[in-house]
């Protein structure tokens, strides 16, 4: 059986995933149109798989040009992988999982970068850091829960006119401490 983790976190099916999670359900054409270095039968078969894992699915049919073009919607809920693949999960693996994780957002932040000027990247709010935060088990879990608590909220907003997408990317690392 093949883990959720290995699913999700392969490059296409992420930038599949990424793409319909930016608002609106779209077809293969535009599909192909946003991820733009994917072949079509590529994209099909990536398609496909997430369909079979229940990740996405049709939602419409739209006719263009004679034929039916199938509208293809993420299904938020199905993507959280399961605490206990998590901790059956072997290391290995889970470098695997970050390190496409990690080349995705290089490749988010690579595109961005190429299109736009520095003099854009505070008004566009892009920025980047790390910083180490000391806390005890008891405030690094407040901390992570008002934090859930406002992406969620954030989560649930439509895409308007007046609101842009920007990818939320975050991890926390344990550190040993230098006492």
């Amino acid at each position: 059986m093949t883990k959720k983790a290995d699913l999700l976190l392969h490059p296409i099916r992420m930038r599949i995933i990424q793409q319909l999670l930016l608002g609106k359900p779209l077809t293969i054409a535009e599909l192909l149109d946003a991820l733009g270095d994917v072949p079509q039968a590529t994209l099909y078969r990536h398609i496909n798989l997430l369909m079979e894992a229940n990740f996405i699915e049709v939602i419409d049919t739209k006719k263009v040009k004679g034929t039916e073009e199938r509208v293809f919607s993420v299904k938020k809920e199905k993507l959280q992988i399961p605490e206990q693949e998590i901790e059956t999960t072997s290391q290995e693996d889970h470098i695997k999982h970050f390190s496409v994780f990690h080349g995705n957002l290089l490749k988010l932040a690579t595109m961005y970068l190429t299109e736009a000027s520095p003099k854009q990247y505070k008004e566009d709010g892009f920025a980047y850091w790390n910083t180490p935060l000391h806390l005890t088990d008891e405030e690094f879990q407040e901390l992570v829960q008002s934090m859930n608590e406002h992406i969620e909220k954030a989560i649930n907003n439509k895409p308007t006119p007046e609101r842009t997408a920007r990818i939320f990317a975050g991890m926390f690392i344990p550190q040993k401490s230098q006492e």
